[in-house]
């Protein structure tokens, strides 16, 4: 019995010393399994940061190099303005008309009776010198030709279009075909001695063009009705935009003041 008892003993002994051991083998696999593990993940996240990292370094270069390139075409734009903006200082400075000066007018009557092509016009006489007075002026109203004035015995004139001394030079068309806007007794308000080529056709814009100095180029000044061919040349048969007298005019005068006068908007003066 003794012998009996103290195998027993042995055994729990045995066993008890087994499960401590194997609580301090379990828990070091497990450190041994978290470590590795958390090692992993840590691995694993360290590659997902550094793909990451450089995708979004390669999306960052390439939209930096795009920012670049729109820098330097804005630069090389930039640099196109500058140069276009002090070729048009250097051709104003030199241009003996300078900027166009504008001088606001208003319908006083008709010059003759029955004759609604010529107008008397009343403006403040003091804005053109008397250099000027010979002068022929555009006449202007609502951004539109209306036909042209002149001093008549100090009094100033306005002939309209459609009038037998309305002339001045226009261009027709896309093409910006030259020609000459007067009045033909068949026919009426004509644009004359239209080059034979290229064609213009009905339907086609008229412009001023500047070439005589009544006007600045690209006012308004009506469209073609019909086209009749010369011999070397066309004649557009045109229908004004203004065809009604107006109370109000502006006078363009591109004669430039070198006296540089500068005037507010209410300085005119109407008896």
């Amino acid at each position: 019995m003794k012998k009996l008892f103290l195998w027993i003993l042995f055994i729990v002994i045995v066993f008890f010393l087994s499960i401590q051991i194997s609580k301090e083998i379990h828990s070091k696999f497990l450190y041994l399994s978290d470590s590795i593990k958390i090692g992993i993940l840590n691995l694993n996240q360290n590659i997902t940061n550094a793909i990451t990292r450089h995708f979004n370094q390669a999306q960052q270069i390439k939209h930096l190099t795009n920012e670049l390139k729109e820098k330097e075409s804005l630069q090389y734009a930039l640099e196109s303005l500058k140069y276009e903006h002090n070729e048009l200082l250097n051709l104003l400075q030199n241009n003996d008309f300078g900027s166009p000066n504008f001088h606001l007018v208003r319908t006083i009557s008709y010059a003759h009776i029955n004759d609604h092509t010529k107008i008397w016009l009343k403006g403040n006489d003091e804005t053109i010198s008397q250099s000027e007075k010979n002068k022929i002026f555009g006449l202007v109203t609502n951004n539109q030709v209306a036909g042209i004035a002149i001093f008549r015995n100090n009094r100033l004139m306005g002939f309209l279009n459609g009038d037998e001394q309305c002339n001045y030079s226009v261009i027709v068309g896309e093409n910006k075909s030259p020609g000459i806007a007067k009045y033909d007794i068949n026919k009426g308000f004509i644009v004359d001695y239209i080059p034979f080529y290229p064609k213009i056709k009905a339907g086609d814009k008229i412009q001023t063009s500047g070439y005589d100095g009544i006007f600045y180029p690209e006012i308004p000044v009506g469209e073609v009705q019909s086209v009749e061919e010369r011999q070397g040349y066309q004649i557009a048969i045109i229908k004004p935009f203004l065809n009604k007298i107006s109370q109000f005019y502006w006078i363009i005068n591109t004669n430039q003041i070198k006296n540089d006068q500068k005037q507010s908007d209410d300085s005119f003066n109407f008896d």
